[in-house]
């Protein structure tokens, strides 16, 4: 409500002004004024200039004051790469955009209109039409190779560690679905027919496959450090977007066309939990825990896809831990839903089949 509030103030200031800008020249128009467009154009000039000197300082005080409130650095090694390739863009951005904004505003304090001043006709330059070719194409070139090489390093699974953990996530109305396989580590197989894909089975799991009986959902992603992992993904409705922003981790979940990212943690939660402790905005007591906000850090999951009118719910929270034995130990906690929903119902099913039959004859 504040936010919008002070949208609708600067609004109104805004209509004000131009208002009492007509409101002038309506004036002069009556009293039989003549216009004085030389000093009209050097007071605008005077007033794109301040404007520049304002402009550029509120930039300067958001940097200062909204750059704590941004995600702390990567939690991921490939999340260096890509924050490194932010970094070199947003450089050769801001050269553009400082040298373009402050030719813009100061041309037209520069040469506003006066009977003392001539035109000049410029009609071409080819060395100034070969330099403002030739830089922006090479620096496109640049940065276009380094995307590249970033991308294909991040998507080149084939060449990966096979030993890998692999994590099955799938999005719906609005929830995230996370499978582990289990001890086995291989994954049940899924079959995607009318069949297999029930109320009680949504992924169309084949429980006939060993391999699925260990399976288990978690209530969480549970990560290891230096671990690489690769989260399969995959939707059962609409668009859905995988998004771990603290590992840069983004990735579309389509129904009916599997996709997958791939990652490695750099570092635990509780080591990222000691790196904010050295930030002073971190340091601040969160209204709700009354607590430095630091001591309730964690990295979470996220929807970035706009799916529905509960879409801000699909939150997961995701743990790093700090070695393969306390992965293992928090696999030891996990139930495999083959053996405490599917097997039992499976048995109960068996009893009530003869039951039911009997009933049926009499």
């Amino acid at each position: 409500m504040t936010t919008f509030l002070v949208f609708a103030v600067i609004v109104m200031l805004y209509v004000i002004l131009v208002l009492i800008g007509k409101a002038n020249e309506t004036s002069k128009l009556l009293s039989g004024k003549v216009f004085s467009y030389e000093g009209d154009s050097k007071m605008n000039g005077y007033l794109m200039l301040g404007f520049l000197v304002l402009f550029f300082w509120s930039i300067a005080f958001q940097i200062k004051y909204l750059t704590p409130l941004m995600i702390p650095k990567s939690a991921s090694y490939h999340g260096d790469e890509t924050d490194q390739l932010f970094y070199v863009t947003l450089f050769f951005i801001s050269i553009v955009f400082v040298l373009t904004h402050a030719a813009l505003f100061y041309f037209t304090y520069r040469y506003n209109e006066s009977k003392n001043k001539e035109a000049l006709f410029y009609s071409h330059n080819n060395k100034l039409e070969v330099i403002w070719t030739v830089i922006p194409a090479i620096v496109l070139t640049v940065l276009v190779v380094m995307g590249m090489r970033v991308w294909f390093k991040i998507f080149d699974v084939d060449g990966r560690d096979k030993n890998m953990m692999v994590v099955e996530v799938t999005g719906q109305q609005f929830k995230w679905t996370v499978r582990y396989p289990g001890p086995d580590g291989k994954f049940g197989k899924r079959i995607i027919d009318k069949e297999h894909v029930s109320p009680t089975n949504e992924l169309g799991i084949d429980w006939t496959d060993p391999n699925s009986h260990d399976d288990f959902f978690a209530d969480k992603i549970v990560l290891v450090k230096d671990k690489p992992v690769l989260c399969k993904l995959g939707a059962l409705d609409v668009l859905h977007s995988f998004y771990l922003p603290h590992f840069r981790v983004k990735m579309d979940c389509v129904p009916g066309l599997p996709t997958q990212f791939y990652f490695t943690p750099k570092y635990t939660t509780a080591e990222m939990q000691d790196y904010l402790k050295t930030l002073p905005w971190w340091n601040n007591i969160g209204k709700e825990s009354n607590e430095p906000k630091w001591k309730t850090f964690k990295y979470e999951l996220a929807c970035t896809e706009l799916c529905g009118r509960s879409h801000y719910g699909m939150q997961k929270d995701v743990v790093v831990v700090a070695t393969e034995k306390d992965y293992l130990d928090w696999m030891k906690t996990q139930q495999s839903h083959y053996e405490t929903v599917v097997k039992p119902s499976l048995e109960e099913k068996k009893v009530a089949e003869p039951i039911a039959a009997v009933v049926s004859t009499k």
